[in-house]
């Protein structure tokens, strides 16, 4: 099949409204590398009759950002023609070997340089799908080895890759459950759960909400988008237990009281920020009252 690559240049404050965009307009998901200090948003769309229109919104949609406060280094859109096959090669250069603390992050086709202790995980990309490069994702791998305990139930709210999944399993976690709305996410993640051999401890579903896992949590893991957090803030406390933690990531610095205050006002209190460059992880459990804001 024929794609076309679509890469826009942003900054921390646009990323996530790029991303969006792309992923509104009819990509799978996205993907973000950072290069000589350039990022760049990646996305892929399929070569058929509509593609056109799409482009053509895409453009209009990330020319408009500036009007709506949010910088790019240009708003000009750089299309490649990729074949799947194209497309392989071009990860195997953008993608290595990478270390959270324990966890090793590697595509199925490197040798990660392991140590005694170490966990290796191999993930390789979906179209869209990233591996661990992000901050916010990084954020949440070193947050899964400090709250995991063995035994655990853990959900993974809008999955991608399955990556957060599977390290929960091999952290220790007793089940996992996995949820993404793209089925093409869904996909991927399943490989990648059955290429870690953890299937007998995760599932992965399609579904847009945490009311899509059955039961409740010790740990639930959310890396998404502050928006889509506020959004699911009330099903996020109700399927945590008691005694939980919960993750979330993919937020930009200002955006952080706008999350904390979300998940505060249904009853969960923050224990913790963490941050790397300009993006947050919040670490929040239920409070112990139960009471909300």
């Amino acid at each position: 099949m024929r794609w076309a690559e679509v890469q826009v240049q942003v900054d921390d404050a646009s990323e996530d409204a790029v991303s969006n965009i792309l992923i509104e307009e009819g990509c799978s998901g996205t993907a973000s590398t950072y290069d000589e200090g350039i990022r760049t948003v990646r996305g892929y769309l399929p070569v058929d009759d509509l593609l056109e229109s799409r482009l053509g919104s895409v453009r209009e949609r990330i020319r408009a950002l500036p009007d709506l406060g949010l910088t790019l280094p240009s708003t000009e859109l750089s299309i490649n023609w990729v074949e799947d096959k194209d497309w392989e090669v071009s990860c195997r250069t953008f993608f290595k070997p990478i270390r959270v603390g324990k966890i090793v992050v590697s595509p199925s086709w490197e040798e990660p340089a392991a140590e005694e202790g170490d966990i290796v995980v191999q993930i390789d990309p979906g179209m869209a799908f990233g591996t661990g490069y992000h901050e916010s994702t990084r954020l949440c791998l070193q947050a899964l080895q400090d709250f995991v305990r063995a035994g655990d139930t853990v959900f993974d709210i809008g999955t991608g890759s399955g990556i957060l999944a599977v390290v929960a399993a091999k952290l220790g976690a007793g089940r996992v459950i996995a949820v993404d709305i793209d089925p093409v996410a869904v996909s991927a993640a399943i490989e990648n759960v059955a290429r870690n051999e953890v299937s007998e401890k995760v599932a992965v579903l399609l579904g847009d909400s945490p009311r899509d896992c059955p039961g409740s949590a010790d740990l639930v893991v959310c890396n998404i988008v502050p928006d889509v957090i506020i959004r699911m803030a009330p099903d996020l406390a109700a399927k945590l237990n008691h005694d939980g933690v919960l993750i979330t990531s993919g937020i930009v610095q200002e955006r952080t009281a706008d999350v904390t205050s979300a998940l505060e006002s249904v009853g969960l209190e923050t224990s913790e920020i963490r941050e790397e460059n300009t993006w947050v992880a919040v670490i929040s459990r239920p409070r112990i009252d139960g009471g909300s804001a």
